[in-house]
Formats: structure tokens, sequence, C-alpha cells
């Protein structure tokens, strides 16, 4: 802990005046420092904890309470304004979410893909991934049989030169 010892305030009362003993003003200035470092300390624990208890308290009734509030802001009714002012029709937060959620699921294939909503992009994946999978089993079937098909023309041409006959 560090003290300090203003000696102008030393050999002064508090009202300024000179007539405070040496023993009484170093006494009264280093009471004062320690209620002021006490009390600073003990207001800063003080909002702490409080803060640290309101945290908790604030944590328990959202807990309890959030379906509730969840559930009055989804019905509740409000009227859209545009950014010109026009009011449109009251409606709710879950019928706005409904006819957002519908309007998104179109499949609208656009020119960019970071144009097209969600459900255009996942069905694009699914097909892809499908059409990946067709086009790799064809691949291998394909090779095979032109393999197969290649050897035996091959075998057969050959043997048509060389004379060789089975």
């Amino acid at each position: 802990m560090k003290i300090e010892i203003d000696l102008d305030d030393v050999f002064r009362d508090e009202d300024g005046n000179h007539e405070e003993s040496l023993q009484e003003s170093v006494r009264r200035q280093i009471v004062s420092r320690l209620t002021d470092d006490y009390r600073k300390r003990l207001f800063s624990r003080f909002d702490q904890e409080l803060s640290e208890i309101m945290q908790k308290q604030m944590a328990e009734v959202m807990q309890t309470r959030m379906p509730d509030l969840i559930d009055d802001i989804m019905n509740a009714t409000y009227t859209p304004v545009s950014t010109y002012g026009q009011r449109g029709e009251p409606t709710t937060f879950r019928e706005q979410i409904i006819k957002s959620i519908a309007a998104n699921m179109k499949y609208e294939p656009k020119n960019y893909a970071s144009d097209e909503n969600a459900f255009t992009r996942a069905v694009k994946s699914v097909v892809d991934a499908k059409t990946g999978e067709i086009k790799k089993e064809l691949t291998d079937q394909i090779d095979t049989k032109f393999r197969h098909d290649a050897m035996a023309f091959a075998v057969t041409e050959l043997s048509k030169r060389l004379g060789l006959t089975k």
C-alpha cells in the first residue's frame, strides 16, 4: 500500500487553518486516505457482485419467461411501413416468416449462384451429386465394355491377319 502525505496540508486542519498539530494532521490524512481507498475497493466489489447477481437473475428470468416472450412476439400484430412511409396491411411476425419461407421455396435458377435462393442451391447440389454418381457408374461400365470390345476386336483382327483360326 502506498501512502502519500502533502506537507502543505500537513500543517493545516480540514478548514485550511494552521491550528492542527503535526500528529493530528498526519493521523487525519492517513485516516482520510485509508477510508478513501477502502471506500473505492468496497464500491468496486459491490458493483462487481451486484452485476453478477443481476446477470444470474436475468438469465433465470429469461430462461423461464423466454418461451412466452417469443410466442408473444411471434403473434404480435404490427403494421409494416415502407421506406416512403406507406403503411401496409397489419400482419404478425409469424405470418411474415411463413410468407418469406414460402417465397424462398421456389426453384428459380439464376445466372449467378449468389443470386439464387437457398432452396435452388440445395436442389442443384443434390442434382449435381446424383448426376456425378450416375456419371461415374456409366463411365466405369462404358470403360469396362469398351476395353472388352476393343480387346475382342484386336484379337479377331490379329487372328485374321496372322491367319490363325479358332
